[in-house]
């Protein structure tokens, strides 16, 4: 199977993952503040489960809130992948063209997949990043997701198909060509695996310096 990379790929909002994003959140703000007001006997005052839940409590509000306010306000594509470059609204207004990105690995925490894109950082540093990337850069590098990270969660379209559409286009701007094959098919071909940072149990372990993107 064959991704036509002749026009560019628009991924809108799933208002309905949004929503479910939402009760999910709505649900940890709860039982984060029964932590936090020490509702669970084992919760004493003054210590870190009861500091835990505070933090948790605002944090998890706030994204309840972003949820809510980009289920009922978002309009048009999301995401919007080009010959040119990719562009996700959530992450910077500019397309991020494919010249600048040296690398696109999965960065994978309890089973939630991102993709980390390695942007130059001449190029970086000249983008309109949103707020809540700026907020969030320095978390994600000290947890080892070092680069703009582009999630499939609330699209309407899944973690594979948003990965292996970005390869995709990105490999026809290298080459050059009118399509190019997904990212498992050109993987399989040329014995390069598709890169992944992984964590496991104890933590997040270093990015293998082998894995990466064969630009």
């Amino acid at each position: 199977m064959s991704i036509d990379t002749h026009r560019a790929v628009e991924i809108e909002a799933s208002p309905v993952k949004m929503l479910g994003l939402a009760a999910l959140g709505l649900l940890m703000t709860a039982l984060s503040a029964a932590v936090a007001v020490r509702a669970f006997p084992n919760v004493r005052p003054g210590s870190s489960a009861e500091f835990y839940g505070y933090a948790g409590t605002v944090f998890f509000a706030a994204a309840t809130l972003l949820s809510l306010w980009r289920a009922f306000t978002t309009h048009g594509p999301v995401v919007t992948i080009t010959r040119e470059g990719i562009r996700d609204s959530r992450v910077a207004a500019e397309l991020i063209p494919w010249s600048a990105i040296n690398d696109i690995a999965t960065w994978e925490y309890r089973r939630q997949r991102v993709m980390v894109l390695a942007v130059d950082p001449a190029v970086e540093a000249g983008l309109n990043l949103t707020r809540i990337v700026r907020w969030a850069r320095g978390a994600n590098r000290a947890l080892g997701a070092d680069g703009l990270c582009v999630t499939a969660q609330g699209l309407k379209i899944g973690y594979d198909e948003l990965l292996a559409t970005s390869l995709a286009y990105a490999r026809a701007w290298r080459s050059g060509t009118a399509a190019a094959p997904t990212y498992a098919e050109a993987d399989e071909d040329r014995g390069v695996r598709a890169p992944r940072r992984v964590a496991d149990r104890s933590g997040l372990r270093p990015p293998d310096p082998q894995e990466r993107w064969d630009r």
